[in-house]
């Protein structure tokens, strides 16, 4: 079965891993309904180059969202594919798909996809909330697969390494990354502010575009360290 799993996420997704959720700290992000699933499979198909590096110019906008749409659907048949190996080898899972939000008065999903790559071992969790994977930096897209399946998860994360660095912070158009450092015990809300994020978002949609901003990914310089040496895979 695991090898299964292997195959489809090395041909078909950037990053992957496996995470173990027993021993995890009780975390107001991961909903408590799920505590029956104590690992998961965390996949991660990267933004193109190309598309970020152009966000803030207005006539890429809508080849941001198409590229984003495209992203999330490869994601959501992927782990999809996965859900149902796992069924089919008898045991729990649950696919938490890349953008399905929930709780709209908390404008969060099920489950936070970027703390469970965290713990996948695949990246640490940024100042500005994202994962921040050691190669591609935060320009990835994540889904997840949570089950009662046993998983060659990973045994250490990776440790923070945004250090003195505030670009995200000073670079946010409406202020919502407060330049604090992950602490798996807090909130989200410590170190984001999710609804001054949603506001700018509307402040987008009334002028007819996209909602979507992206500069947080844009100006990491981890996303910029490795991007020549990056191989060009065409996933969506």
């Amino acid at each position: 079965m695991i090898s299964m799993i292997d195959k489809i996420c090395k041909e078909e997704v950037t990053v992957y891993g496996y995470a173990n959720m027993k021993n995890m700290t009780p975390n107001p992000d991961i909903n408590s309904q799920f505590n029956k699933y104590p690992h998961a499979i965390s996949i991660g198909i990267n933004i193109p180059d190309e598309i970020i590096d152009t966000i803030d110019i207005l006539e890429i906008e809508e080849k941001y969202l198409q590229t984003y749409i495209k992203i999330n659907s490869k994601l959501n048949e992927i782990g999809t594919k996965i859900e149902s190996i796992l069924h089919e080898h008898k045991y729990m899972a649950k696919f938490i798909d890349a953008s399905s939000i929930v709780s709209k008065d908390k404008l969060k999903g099920d489950i936070s996809h970027k703390l469970v790559a965290n713990l996948a071992g695949l990246g640490w969790i940024g100042k500005s909330c994202l994962l921040i994977n050691p190669y591609y930096g935060p320009r990835i897209r994540w889904a997840t697969i949570i089950t009662d399946a046993p998983l060659p998860y990973a045994k250490k994360q990776v440790p923070s390494r945004c250090g003195t660095c505030r670009l995200c912070s000073v670079n946010c158009p409406s202020h919502a990354i407060k330049n604090i450092e992950f602490n798996e015990e807090n909130s989200r809300e410590t170190r984001y502010d999710a609804y001054a994020c949603n506001d700018y978002f509307n402040k987008l949609e009334a002028q007819n575009r996209p909602r979507l901003c992206g500069l947080c990914i844009k100006v990491c310089p981890w996303g910029l360290v490795n991007k020549k040496s990056r191989k060009k895979r065409n996933l969506i």
